[in-house]
């Protein structure tokens, strides 16, 4: 400590009066608001949960690491199921088993409902006006149904059925060609790019007329993965404001909303070509339900105008905020899920062999590949749900805020306070789960668990009234995928990587994606 001081004193010793003042005045001001920050978590740490060690200022945001879902997982371990920490000036409930999620859903799901504001989101997503991350009340309400009713209800999913089904045969001939150019001695293929290939494009013509990846530019693709990656980035002035500047220094605001302007410019372009397709069409005596039947853009666009229950009415900026909740989430859950369970099965080639023989064992008695197969698909609807459980697409669900005061599990915790379930260490929990860390499929044989919001061990798309309304299109595409992609082909790693563990190290992005893209070998089937 002394030559610090040393140190400290000849600086000072060589800056004007002024400077000193200066230096001075900040290290005043900096005591003070560490004698505030202390006394002020310490007043309000009666009756909160259990909280780790924190530090002035950053509270316990250096507890989070590049990988917040592992470090808070750890920290859960010491501090128990449900911990209270400050993530800079930000109160934060974290929940780490199945039964504290239940009782904040079934019991404060309401007061649970809304969302913490965030200048990511108000860049990215359009002042919070999408469905995912707009706050709780009328603009929400009306949001989500629309997409319950009309975006992604049931039927509307099944309309999409060809488009998932045309895509995916175009997957399956781009791996039998790149095969047979290889005369036969099998396809190494980047099964990675690929898969995101296909989310986006099905995503993509289901929600935006087409696709986006055959113009040359991949216009899509690139925006979308600066998109996933800013989507994450802290910003260390939503959790110390008094730091604000640094995130203008450092250039990232200025990155943020020059991808979001590319977005918006990208779905203004798309919203216009509807608009004049859409006035074309009727001038030539379309159905305006044929019109509507197209994709979700005039969907959008119809309800705009002729809904008559649209109690705030829905502008334009509100339904580029929609499409990119579809555009982003969809793509990015689809492929990832799908990328993980075939590394799963990869991994544990036992598990893959009882999957394919299921799989074809199904088609091959019916004669071709359907979508309504896929129900019937025990093994493989086992091996997903036992993806999402070990690979949630969103391992820490998106942050909710307490509207007010409430009691939760004896605790007192106070409104304006995030609360953050981490899906991924509940389904990694041994309490719950037998070998957590083993991927068992057949666990799911046994065991009627869904993850539709009502079994809380398993909950990679939430539950309660903020449950992604996106789940009946994500599984389908991925069922659909899956089922194809192992009926068609034998997978297996290439031979350079035989003998080698494969790499499962994950990375973060708008869903917790693989880092390294998984390389594999494909061998065509043939009955």
């Amino acid at each position: 400590m002394a030559p610090l001081f040393s140190v400290l004193f000849r600086y000072l010793h060589n800056l004007s009066s002024l400077s000193i003042i200066h230096y001075l005045l900040i290290l005043t001001l900096t005591i003070l608001l560490l004698i505030y920050t202390q006394t002020r978590s310490s007043n309000r740490n009666q009756g909160l949960p259990p909280s780790p060690p924190s530090l002035p200022l950053l509270g316990h945001l250096h507890h989070l690491g590049s990988l917040p879902h592992r470090s808070l997982q750890k920290l859960s371990t010491l501090n128990g199921p449900i911990m209270f920490l400050r993530l800079g000036s930000v109160p934060t409930v974290v929940i780490s088993s199945a039964a504290v999620a239940e009782n904040s859903v079934r019991f404060h799901d309401t007061a649970l409902a809304s969302r913490p504001r965030s200048a990511v989101s108000d860049i990215l997503f359009y002042g919070s006006s999408d469905v995912a991350l707009s706050p709780y009340g009328e603009y929400w309400h009306q949001a989500r149904r629309i997409c319950v009713l009309h975006l992604l209800s049931t039927k509307r999913v099944q309309s999409f059925g060809f488009i998932r089904e045309q895509e995916v045969s175009l997957l399956v001939d781009k791996i039998g060609l790149i095969f047979s150019s290889n005369s036969g001695s099998g396809s190494v293929v980047n099964l990675s790019q690929m898969l995101l290939k296909l989310a986006n494009d099905i995503i993509c013509r289901s929600a935006l007329g087409h696709k986006f990846s055959d113009d040359g530019t991949s216009k899509a693709h690139s925006l979308l993965k600066d998109f996933s990656v800013q989507f994450v980035t802290t910003l260390i002035g939503e959790h110390m404001p008094f730091l604000g500047w640094y995130d203008w220094l450092t250039g990232i605001k200025k990155r943020m909303r020059k991808t979001a302007e590319g977005l918006d410019s990208f779905f203004e372009s798309i919203i216009e070509d509807h608009v004049k397709a859409k006035g074309d069409a009727l001038e030539y005596g379309k159905c305006r339900d044929e019109m509507e039947g197209r994709d979700l853009v005039y969907i959008l666009l119809n309800i705009q105008e002729n809904d008559d229950d649209i109690r705030v009415p829905l502008s334009r900026t509100n339904i580029k905020a929609i499409l990119l909740d579809m555009f982003a989430a969809g793509t990015d859950t689809v492929y990832t899920a799908i990328e993980w369970t075939m590394a799963e099965l990869i991994k544990n080639p036992q598990e893959m062999k009882r999957v394919q023989d299921e799989v074809r064992s199904v088609v091959n008695a019916a004669g071709k590949l359907s979508e309504e197969l896929v129900g019937k698909m025990a093994h493989l609807n086992a091996a997903i749900k036992e993806t999402f459980r070990l690979h949630p697409p969103v391992p820490l669900l998106i942050p909710r805020e307490s509207t007010k005061d409430i009691d939760l599990m004896g605790y007192r915790i106070p409104a304006r306070t995030r609360f953050i379930i981490n899906a991924w260490a509940i389904g990694r929990d041994p309490n719950t789960w037998e070998r957590a860390e083993e991927f068992m499929p057949e666990r799911f044989l046994s065991r009627d668990v869904d993850y539709k919001g009502q079994h809380f061990e398993l909950m990679p798309f939430g539950a309660g009234s903020r449950i992604c309304p996106g789940i009946g299109f994500t599984t389908a595409t991925i069922s659909f995928a899956l089922a194809s992609l192992l009926y068609h082909f034998d997978w297996d790693l290439p031979d350079l990587m035989k003998g080698k563990p494969l790499d499962m190290s994950e990375i973060n992005g708008f869903s917790l994606n693989k880092k390294s893209n998984l390389i594999l070998e494909a061998r065509p089937y043939s009955i």
